[in-house]
């Protein structure tokens, strides 16, 4: 994109600014324009110093223990998908989702992409645009915003948005439309599922008997009541909902189909592309237990055969209420464990398999993030991936 960096009267500052740039992550900076580089430089080292005084914490049980973000960074960078669970209306958590961003593309042999539940299936392409062929400019990013629709598909502030999109398009990270289109989730939410035509079916739910037996799991209305319910009171007062029985199962019928199309459509990507680590940047109820979209995909995967699939959740700078949160999806936690042992007939796992316990920086997994192998610790040959917990295995906070 853009010129190649401007040529200095002085060749020794020339070639000492050269080496500078190229400092950042390996990247080659020549092939961007100069103002461009220095920007992604900025970035950079801006991030570093933000990540280096952010706070890290991980479960184990209800409880918080603290480990540090380097830890966590190269926990995350064994995985096959992580996803960040923000709230819609946070600029800090653009940020910090950002510079996670900016840190994990530093750690050796990670390609990076990014899902985006903001934006819809069918507007790839002006993803696709404004990643490799749009000029680094204010009016690319208006016109991002009028291409995907975002005012009326998506609603929250675009402006928020624009670090981690920005930070996307210098970089030439490949950003993934995950969500599924509104057309689809408003004939759900008006006529339950049943509405769906069969080719609608076929293209958002991949794995249709895994899907089955999600939603008809005995822990599934626990799940509903714990993360699902609240969510629709919430819209109910604000009067976008009728407070009604009918509302709220085509409700709940919307938000698992909206789980499992985002999940289906990163498992095609990670499918095709399992060299690379996905980033999904979601709502944080998204994240949440067993039903959320890093178990979906984890069992979609599997039951499509690719075995091993590692994904892990972190919840960026959530409400200090996480604690009684916690304990209610911990006993949800609990109940899905149980119907899995009386399913199968197998002990349960011992809770020092949860990622949770990450105190002594990824001490949980043998060798660093440079040191695991293509299809050691994150390739689809990899051991079963651990329990999660059921809030999010990391909790990250900016400082």
């Amino acid at each position: 994109v853009g010129a190649p960096l401007a040529a200095s009267a002085d060749p020794a500052a020339k070639a000492q600014g050269s080496r500078e740039l190229r400092t950042i992550s390996g990247v080659d900076f020549n092939s961007l324009d100069e103002a461009s580089a220095e920007a992604l430089l900025r970035d950079s080292k801006a991030a570093a110093e933000a990540i280096k005084g952010s706070a890290v914490f991980s479960f184990r049980g209800d409880k918080l223990l603290k480990t540090n973000p380097q830890g966590a960074l190269k926990y995350i960078a064994r995985r096959n998908a992580v996803f960040l669970g923000e709230r819609h209306n946070s600029l800090q958590d653009k940020q910090l989702a950002k510079n996670i961003l900016v840190e994990l593309g530093k750690l050796k042999g990670r390609d990076l992409a990014v899902g985006l539940e903001m934006v819809q299936m069918p507007f790839q392409g002006a993803l696709d645009w404004y990643v490799y062929k749009a000029p680094i400019s204010k009016l690319s990013d208006k016109l991002l915003f009028e291409m995907t629709e975002w005012g009326t598909r998506w609603g929250w502030q675009f402006e928020l948005y624009l670090p981690v999109l920005r930070y996307c398009q210098l970089k030439k990270i490949r950003m993934l439309a995950l969500n599924v289109e509104a057309e689809a989730t408003e004939k759900v939410r008006n006529n339950g599922l049943t509405s769906l035509t069969k080719e609608e079916r076929a293209r958002l739910i991949i794995d249709p008997k895994g899907f089955v037996d999600d939603t008809l799991s005995a822990s599934f209305p626990a799940y509903a009541d714990a993360v699902l319910k609240p969510s629709f009171q919430a819209h109910v007062q604000m009067g976008i909902f009728s407070d009604d029985e009918e509302t709220y199962k085509n409700f709940v019928s919307n938000r698992v189909l909206w789980d499992e199309a985002m999940a289906s459509s990163a498992s095609k990507y990670l499918a095709s592309h399992p060299e690379k680590l996905l980033v999904g940047l979601v709502g944080g109820d998204h994240i949440k237990t067993g039903h959320g979209i890093p178990s979906r995909i984890e069992r979609i995967l599997h039951n499509i055969g690719l075995e091993g699939t590692r994904t892990t959740s972190v919840a960026l700078n959530p409400s200090w209420k996480l604690y009684s949160d916690s304990k209610t999806l911990v006993e949800l936690k609990n109940l899905e464990k149980s119907v899995k042992q009386q399913e199968s007939k197998t002990p349960t796992d011992s809770p020092s398999e949860f990622p949770g316990m990450l105190v002594d920086a990824g001490a949980q997994e043998s060798g660093s993030a440079e040191e695991t192998g293509a299809s050691g610790g994150r390739g689809w040959l990899s051991p079963p991936p651990a329990d999660h917990h059921p809030f999010s295995d990391i909790v990250w906070f900016s400082t």
